[in-house]
């Protein structure tokens, strides 16, 4: 009794040394939470499957439709990335609308940028920090070789990762990053030298600072790397060593334009067409890679 009487004595004189164990405690928590091993991994896991209804990573991509044939092409692209196991959703305008620093960047964008189709482009941006960052790719970008083990765990340790240098095809990063790049890129556009000004050339001048803690790589695969020219009367027969590189194609305008000048692209019509036909010729492009070489779809 006599010691319960002097402890709780003791307690009551020294209020000051409660507060500091109270202190202690807390930070002791705070450490164990945010260095015991595996627990930046869990949140790692948790940014790339962000959004999904059945835990699946999200491959995120940014639509708003302003060219005739788009949507074949929107559709063959979650066709594949839910072939591979992530669950493919797309985000809007509306998406970064209910972000609060929309308002300001609407402002930037409106007194820099004449075109809607490159307001849009830099608003994905902000639509992907809304909606919790992660994995983010154009809508004519499709996996080939894409590690299964960074599905979930970003790589980089969630720092901003761009997998076409400054073109913005495949990138990842968690919540803060892609909001701290989307901020970095809209102060980039009167830095941007080029009379036109889009998202990938304020990337290209983030890239060209060499100071912003943006990791640029090149790690993207040949598009329509067939052996042989595809108006000849032969079948279509891929290179299957050359497609062993990278993790995904990018099918883009430009890239489209240079197969068909040299007789590989995969449908045969004018090249005018080609450029509608991008969903067509995505499908066409997978299902080679995939019966030929052994692709991830299989």
């Amino acid at each position: 009794m006599k010691t319960i009487f002097n402890r709780e004595f003791r307690l009551k004189m020294h209020p000051r040394k409660i507060r500091l164990l109270s202190y202690a405690t807390i930070i002791l928590v705070l450490l164990v939470y945010c260095f015991v091993p595996g627990r930046q991994e869990q949140s790692f896991r948790q940014t790339a499957s962000a959004g999904s209804v059945d835990g699946r990573p999200v491959m995120h991509t940014f639509y708003e439709k302003t060219a005739v044939g788009e949507d074949d092409l929107l559709e063959a692209w979650k066709e594949e990335w839910t072939k591979v196991g992530f669950d493919a959703k797309v985000l809007t305008l509306e998406d970064a609308k209910r972000h609060k620093y929309y308002v300001k960047m609407e402002e930037a964008l409106s007194q820099t940028l004449n075109g809607m189709y490159d307001q849009m482009c830099f608003y994905r941006w902000l639509a992907m920090a809304t909606s919790g960052g992660g994995w983010m790719c154009d809508y004519d970008t499709f996996p080939t070789n894409f590690p299964m083990d960074e599905m979930e765990n970003l790589p980089n340790k969630g720092k901003f990762t761009s997998f076409e240098n400054h073109v913005p095809s495949l990138m990842s990063g968690t919540e803060k990053e892609w909001m701290r790049v989307t901020k970095l890129l809209v102060d980039a556009i009167p830095r941007i030298p080029a009379r036109v000004k889009s998202d990938m050339h304020a990337f290209l001048v983030l890239k060209d600072e060499k100071k912003h803690k943006v990791n640029f790589r090149n790690a993207m695969g040949p598009v329509f790397p067939y052996k042989n020219k595809l108006y000849a009367e032969v079948p279509r027969e891929l290179d299957c060593k050359q497609m062993e590189e990278g993790r995904a194609v990018h099918i883009s305008h430009s890239y489209v334009k240079r197969a068909h000048a040299r007789k590989m692209f995969p449908l045969k019509i004018n090249s005018v067409e080609a450029m509608l036909h991008r969903g067509e010729a995505a499908r066409v492009f997978m299902a080679d890679w995939n019966e030929q070489c052994g692709g991830s779809n299989v």
